[in-house]
């Protein structure tokens, strides 16, 4: 197949907590295709990631320009636009979102003209990648009213808080358009596919791709340093589903079994950071607790290679229904070579070798999480082969590479699919 044309579609970028889709679209450039970016919101971040930097990525990017209220100010960008781009234009397309007879008052508004930007000059693209159900459902919306053709398929990636348990039903009305228009779905663990089954109701091909990370970056350089403490890490945001708290009362369990060289390491910045913090205080943990805050890519790298266990004591939120759907931390820390300790919750237990990279424990059983770390205390040589093991299974299933190839095959065959 001679290299086709690529739009991804994002709601913000560039954003600090989503470098893996900014590694996707530097693999899908490498591997030779013509790539376009689109974003609905602009972020300002002090730090650009290098990743940013490869293909120029920041100076690629076209964001959305929302309408204004005001009737007036809308129909005079509208004027200005037109008489910008007057040479470019594609006109069938450009009368069509402003066929009022048609289309009423998603036209008279200006509404579809506004949400169909991107897409009313001359362009090439055959397929078009959003990234999120709500972005996946507003490129849908355009399908749906013909300003996008049939022959450019549509590929949506749902992460996980685009598809929570308690909205079920909702998805079923305003992902409407994306389960009629779409041509596949990608999502990252059969956790989340079984979400997606619960709405796809027209059994659009769905496919289920981690989401990777680069075992050359994430690599073991230095043996941990000695000391006479025994360090576990968590690494996520300070949130209830995470499960920060558990990670505390276990450490505080462990000091009462009389493993007084325990550690805990966390990682990560959040809503219950200071509640975390008295938690810490009430316990008279503070010499075996520390806080990091958020950290960069190489600091979580450094300190997950001077540590022993990683553990995610994830939770199911019981707010919204929500659980861990991946959790990418958990691959990072295996590629560093970590015996993991995770809770069946969501997609987490997925993500490891069981009882051969890590162990997997019941949710919210701090109990069965001490005995699995004290395990870990007692037997190094047994730590040391699950860290191997883990190592193996992340670079075999996980790295970037893998999964790329994996990707473009979904795009090859979304294309390849004749239109009825």
């Amino acid at each position: 197949m001679t290299k086709k044309s690529i739009a991804f579609v994002v709601k913000y970028f560039p954003t600090v907590s989503e470098t893996f889709i900014v590694n996707q679209i530097n693999g899908v450039i490498d591997a030779g295709y013509q790539v376009s970016l689109f974003a609905y919101n602009r972020v300002d971040n002090k730090v650009i990631h290098e990743s940013l930097k490869r293909h120029d990525l920041l100076n690629r990017v076209r964001y959305f320009k929302k309408a204004p209220v005001s009737k007036l100010k809308r129909f005079f960008v509208f004027m200005k636009w037109t008489v910008k781009h007057f040479l470019k234009i594609h006109w069938p397309t450009f009368f069509r979102s402003i066929n009022v007879f048609k289309y009423g008052k998603e036209a008279y508004t200006l509404k579809l003209f506004f949400e169909a930007q991107w897409f009313l000059l001359h362009y090439d693209f055959d397929l078009i990648h959003a990234h999120f159900g709500m972005n996946g459902e507003r490129i849908a919306y355009l399908k749906a009213y013909g300003i996008i053709p049939k022959s450019v398929k549509i590929i949506t990636t749902f992460h996980g808080y685009d598809l929570e348990p308690k909205n079920v039903e909702q998805y079923k009305i305003t992902y409407a358009n994306l389960f009629k228009y779409a041509d596949a779905f990608t999502v990252n663990t059969p956790y989340l596919e079984g979400l997606l089954q619960q709405v796809n109701f027209c059994n659009i091909p769905h496919y289920v791709l981690p989401v990777g990370l680069d075992t050359q970056f994430f690599k073991r350089k230095n043996a941990k340093l000695k000391t006479s403490f025994f360090d576990l890490v968590f690494c996520g945001k300070l949130i209830p589903l995470k499960g920060a708290d558990l990670a505390i009362k276990m450490v505080g369990e462990l000091q009462d079994m009389g493993y007084k060289s325990v550690r805990l390491h966390i990682i990560g910045d959040g809503i219950l950071r200071e509640h975390l913090k008295r938690q810490v205080q009430m316990c008279q943990l503070e010499d075996y607790v520390l806080f990091y805050g958020a950290l960069t890519q190489e600091n979580i790298k450094g300190r997950l290679e001077q540590a022993d266990v990683f553990i995610m004591p994830g939770r199911v939120d019981k707010e919204n229904g929500r659980a861990e759907t991946q959790g990418l931390v958990l691959q990072e820390a295996q590629a560093m070579e970590l015996p993991v300790v995770v809770s069946d919750v969501g997609g987490i237990k997925y993500g490891l070798l069981l009882n051969e990279s890590g162990f997997v424990v019941k949710e919210n059983d701090i109990i069965g999480f001490v005995k699995a770390i004290e395990q870990l205390i007692l037997n190094p040589a047994r730590k040391k082969y699950m860290g191997k093991m883990g190592r193996d299974f992340v670079v075999k299933y996980y790295e970037n590479r893998v999964l790329l190839e994996k990707l473009l095959s979904i795009y090859t065959n979304s294309i390849n699919v004749k239109n009825d």
